[in-house]
């Protein structure tokens, strides 16, 4: 039997969702869960891979198991460690994939212009200079839309030669000092994100425009963008299988 299962968890503590050698992460955590409640060792596949810091409202995976659970989402909770949980898990049909079927995501980044936060230090990028979020909001239309998006990430060609994405929307918000960018697409490459706020913060200082992401992004060079900013303010927020 195949289960989809959403998962919510704090990226803090761990090296990123995918499973290393000797190194901790949510992957491994949800494996070893699973392999002790099934007691047979249970393998995961997830819609995408965030990195280390980087945290999660709804990622998403699939694994198949022959055990029958009463109440399967309870069951695995009650052993994974408080920063993971489990928000749902259900029966699919076996052809389900969390990756392929997988139609758009939705990320946001949170932005900390105030004074310097330790309590959020994990949750914010603690940036400490206001930004015009209008003009952000101006920059980023250069981002919608399909594009290579070489320029703007730091997958290698020889990992994934086609680096054509769409982004069908970007929104920017400020609720007080903090200002959060929220990312819908069909996919996103290592650091894309992170790239792509980091030029929507120099357009939101007033030192780069529309003009300026879009001739970046038209070189289609590794070494184009010189832009990137910390893990800690970027989550996951929704895998969708419905088209956008």
């Amino acid at each position: 039997m195949r289960y989809k299962a959403i998962v919510s968890y704090d990226g803090t503590a761990y090296q990123g969702w995918q499973k290393q050698p000797d190194k901790n992460s949510v992957q491994a955590k949800i494996e070893t869960a699973l392999s002790r409640l099934c007691r047979q060792s249970v393998k995961i596949t997830g819609a995408g891979r965030t990195d280390k810091g980087v945290h999660a409202f709804g990622q998403v995976f699939h694994f198949d198991t022959d055990k029958e659970f009463k109440d399967i989402t309870k069951s695995i909770n009650s052993q994974l460690p408080e920063d993971i949980r489990i928000v749902s898990c259900k029966p699919v049909s076996d052809e389900f994939h969390s990756r392929y079927d997988a139609k758009w995501k939705h990320y946001s980044y949170i932005i900390n212009t105030g004074k310097f936060n330790p309590i959020q230090r994990n949750y914010a990028y603690q940036l400490g200079i206001d930004l015009d979020e209008e003009k952000m909001q101006e920059a980023a239309k250069a981002l919608v839309g399909t594009h290579d998006f070489s320029s703007f990430n730091a997958t290698r060609k020889d990992e994934i030669e086609d680096q054509v994405r769409t982004i069908y929307k970007i929104e920017v918000k400020r609720r007080g000092s903090l200002v959060t960018v929220d990312y819908y697409g069909d996919g996103f490459l290592r650091y894309m994100i992170r790239m792509m706020t980091g030029a929507l913060i120099e357009a939101g200082k007033g030192k780069i425009t529309a003009e300026d992401i879009q001739n970046i992004m038209g070189k289609m060079d590794k070494t184009a963008c010189n832009y990137n900013v910390p893990a800690c303010g970027l989550y996951l927020i929704e895998i969708s299988y419905t088209n956008f």
